[in-house]
């Protein structure tokens, strides 16, 4: 089948803009983790992360560069200075299987897709997939998809404990519990709209990390969390993160917290079990061999 037929549209910046400008995109609620990097020719030259923008806001990368600009100068850099190597790159022709199969293998939530000129045609990523797979029962559970130990704080934490543990251990969020309770969700995203607010509220303080991350988990944390049994159907847990508009739900045993099943913990784990011809036909989509 035709690639494009799952293809999506994301926010992506030219290789010139500013580091701000990823900032604003990636700091907005509901909006996807990475944004793809496009030249004047709309050839893709990388990628930037959540996570990127995280370390250079905490001195992790740039740190000579942002002490001779400070972050405020910082943040007024081309976005070329930061941005990765785009490399799960895939020509349009390629088949859904294909990229289903690269997807569960290495565990990858995204994939970028180019003409045969290697102009860019959009990006195929775990959202795109789930909601092509709503209402659904795959007779597979949660609990044989989902990550555990989840990583956890404390909500009296500061963010930015969290932000360090954030990307010291390469996640994009952490469950926040008190007394073992579980009592809020922490993301990479939370924390960019944070800074977003401050940076309206109190533009000097961008200078100070330490001012801008003083605040605590609970002051940032959504509150708002939906979880689900680690015994029910994922097809439910796939309709509560699409409908909800979010990327992982904590996974609870008799009240207690058990794991965190994600996006990607989804689509790996389903392709892996039902196989990739039976994920395409549930999509509605008919797969044809290579």
């Amino acid at each position: 089948m035709n690639l494009l037929e799952v293809v999506c549209s994301r926010p992506v910046v030219g290789l010139n803009d500013k580091l701000l400008s990823v900032l604003n995109i990636l700091g907005r609620k509901g909006t996807p983790y990475r944004v793809v990097v496009l030249g004047e020719d709309f050839r893709v030259k990388g990628v930037i992360s959540g996570r990127r923008i995280l370390e250079v806001l905490l001195g992790r990368r740039g740190e000579a560069l942002k002490t001779r600009k400070g972050l405020r100068g910082v943040l007024e850099e081309p976005i070329s200075l930061f941005l990765d190597e785009a490399r799960n790159v895939f020509p349009e022709n390629v088949t859904l299987q294909t990229v289903l199969q690269y997807m569960a293998e290495n565990s990858l939530g995204y994939i970028i897709v180019v003409n045969e000129n290697h102009v860019f045609k959009g990006v195929v990523d775990e959202a795109a997939i789930l909601g092509k797979l709503l209402n659904k029962t795959f007779g597979i559970k949660v609990k044989d998809v989902m990550s555990y130990p989840a990583l956890t704080i404390n909500p009296e934490a500061s963010l930015l404990e969290a932000s360090n543990l954030m990307v010291d251990s390469r996640v994009r969020r952490l469950l926040v519990t008190r007394d073992d309770v579980l009592v809020g969700i922490l993301t990479i995203t939370d924390v960019l709209h944070h800074v977003l607010v401050r940076e309206r509220e109190m533009e000097s303080e961008l200078y100070d990390v330490e001012t801008i991350f003083k605040a605590k988990v609970d002051e940032v944390m959504n509150t708002n969390i939906i979880s689900i049994y680690l015994e029910k159907d994922v097809g439910e847990a796939i309709d509560k993160i699409i409908g909800n508009d979010i990327s992982c739900l904590p996974v609870s045993v008799e009240g207690k917290l058990s794991g965190v099943v994600c996006r990607i913990d989804l689509v790996s784990g389903i392709v892996k079990i039902k196989g990739v011809p039976e994920v395409v036909r549930m999509m509605g989509l008919e797969a044809k061999n290579e």
